[in-house]
């Protein structure tokens, strides 16, 4: 009768490991996705318990490795992988919460309940607690896949479920209303904004070789956060915007001011790219509170593109091809509520039946104003 080749031998997934019993106390150890490997290996165990009655510690090594030792090494390998900000983000969970916790513990001994305790003891919200659990994500699946750990708890550890964000766009009376009000520095900043749906990194880091007048589109190439210019958020965030009427003709009124000056399409008082917390107290609050508007937060901007849009009867997919965002799924789910039944997908619908209509009245309004003020 043929020997079994692969006798004390057990695969799981794509991985073999090897098991035997030995005075009643059963030996498992994780072995290798190859075969060959994973023979040579249990071969050698097997003549180390036939000599010694057990695995001899040395094999035991990876019990002794602390997970900051494991996260050191996790860190250099990210570090070519990640965006900058990204792994900025990663280095900050892991100094304040992770590694006081878990740093100077052997990672192998890290266990499911561990982690759930870590979990119980944060004092954030359930979408902190997430991002948190990234980074720490990470670090046991690069030690599982450099056979440090046997087995990956954080497998067994899902993310806490999260309230969707209220959104609290402008409608189109209110846009033209901000307009009005808003520093006329920044009135072609905040046009450009509410009708392409950009992040504020993305205008930050526009410079006048992204804008295509021939073709009508604006290139997302790159984005800045905190001062520090990088590739857009995600590979769907590389796109091409297609201009409407009123960002063409407020990027045009732009080039007046900043184009051959400066490198950057908008730029603050001092020449130098924006920053969001600047924009955000000493422009976009100030111009809520004098149009009578309540305070919201900047990023409202992108989420009052989207409800325009899609109250104005355009096609989801286009909406999401100008935002950047990879799938319809966010667009379904976070403005279902404003989506109609389409007909075209070029921005005309806007244009035609919002746009227009509103500013016309809000021209009106003025010049009747300015004959009474006159009077």
């Amino acid at each position: 009768m043929a020997r079994n080749k692969n006798h004390h031998l057990v695969k799981r997934g794509n991985v073999w490991y090897f098991r035997k019993k030995v005075k009643g106390k059963e030996i498992k150890r994780r072995l290798s996705k190859s075969i060959v490997e994973a023979r040579r290996i249990r071969d050698e165990y097997l003549k180390e318990i036939m000599l010694y009655g057990d695995i001899e510690l040395k094999e035991e090594k990876n019990e002794s490795i602390l997970f900051g030792e494991v996260a050191q090494e996790w860190v250099k390998v990210k570090a070519k992988e990640l965006k900058s900000e990204t792994l900025r983000d990663y280095r900050s969970a892991m100094n304040y919460y992770i590694l006081p916790k878990f740093g100077n513990m052997p990672i192998a001994q890290i266990k499911v309940l561990h982690v759930r305790s870590f979990i119980a003891e944060l004092q954030c919200s359930a979408k902190r607690i997430n991002n948190i659990l990234v980074p720490l994500r990470s670090v046991f699946k690069f030690a599982f896949e450099s056979e440090i750990i046997e087995t990956n708890p954080m497998d067994k550890i899902g993310n806490l479920k999260t309230k969707k964000p209220e959104i609290y766009p402008l409608s189109m009376e209110e846009v033209a209303l901000f307009l009005e009000h808003v520093n006329p520095r920044y009135k072609n900043f905040f046009i450009v904004a509410f009708f392409t749906g950009m992040r504020f990194g993305e205008m930050a880091a526009l410079k006048w070789e992204d804008i295509d007048f021939r073709h009508r589109v604006i290139k997302v190439r790159r984005t800045r956060i905190k001062g520090v210019e990088d590739r857009p958020k995600t590979r769907s965030s590389v796109r091409d915007v297609f201009m409407l009427d009123p960002v063409k003709e407020a990027l045009l009124d732009q080039r007046k001011a900043t184009m051959g000056k400066y490198e950057y399409v908008f730029v603050n008082q001092y020449g130098r790219p924006l920053l969001p917390d600047s924009v955000n107290e000493c422009i976009w609050k100030p111009a809520l509170r004098k149009a009578g508007l309540k305070e919201r937060p900047l990023y409202q901007t992108r989420h009052t593109f989207a409800t325009l849009m899609l109250d104005a009867g355009e096609v989801p997919g286009w909406v999401q091809k100008m935002m950047g965002h990879s799938s319809l799924q966010m667009i379904h789910e976070r403005y279902y509520s404003y989506i109609k039944n389409y007909r075209r997908d070029e921005g005309t619908s806007f244009i035609e039946n919002v746009y227009k209509p509103i500013m016309s009245e809000t021209a009106k309004a003025k010049k009747v104003y300015q004959k009474c003020t006159k009077r």
